[in-house]
This record gives structure tokens, C-alpha cells and sequence, in this order.
């Protein structure tokens, strides 16, 4: 699964989960104690977010963390559980790593 694949998937469910819930961005932004401008740029695929703006949104969404990564044309089995959580981890490694490599050089 590719980078851009997660961002997908991640920007597909945030939208799906807010709108079962009857939320405007606005309102889940407000929620999570984040800014509007925040998820409009994650739904948008512009942004990816910080692991504790992830678990905010997914702690008020009442949703599994991962959840939000589920691509939405393939059956959950076990075995793309496993494959999808190394994916997210690997991915979130790589963009924190890369995030403090850049600070260290500031």
C-alpha cells in the first residue's frame, strides 16, 4: 500500500464517519479541538496529520484509530488487518522521522 493509498483511504473515511455522525468539518474540528482548516486540508489531501490529531479524530468519531485506513474496496480479512496496521506504522515512522530530521536541521 502506497503513501498516497492511505491518504485516500484516510480522507474517504474521515469524510464518511463525520457525515454518519451528521457533522460539518467545522463541527468535528471543534470537537477534536483542532482547526477547521485542519480536516478541510486531511480530507482534502493536502495535509497529513500528527498521530495525536489522528487519535483526537478518531477517539470523537468513536472509531478504531486504524479504521480510518481501511481502503474501502477490499474485504476486511485478518491477514489486510495485519498488512494495513504495518502499512500505517511504517508510513507514520517514516513521516516522523523525516518531521524531526527536518527540525534537527533548522
Amino acid at each position: 500500500m502506497e503513501t498516497q493509498d492511505l491518504r485516500e483511504a484516510l480522507s474517504y473515511n474521515l469524510k464518511k464517519y463525520r457525515k454518519n455522525k451528521g457533522w460539518s468539518q467545522f463541527e468535528l474540528a471543534e470537537k477534536a479541538e483542532i482547526s477547521e482548516q485542519t480536516v478541510n486540508s486531511i480530507e482534502g489531501l493536502r495535509l497529513w496529520p500528527s498521530d495525536k490529531t489522528l487519535a483526537k479524530m478518531a477517539n470523537v468519531l468513536e472509531v478504531e484509530m486504524y479504521r480510518l485506513f481501511v481502503p474501502q474496496k477490499i474485504s476486511i480479512q485478518s491477514e489486510s488487518i495485519a498488512e494495513l496496521k504495518h502499512a500505517v506504522v511504517k508510513t507514520v515512522e517514516t513521516l516522523v522521522h523525516d518531521t524531526l530530521n527536518d527540525w534537527e536541521t533548522q
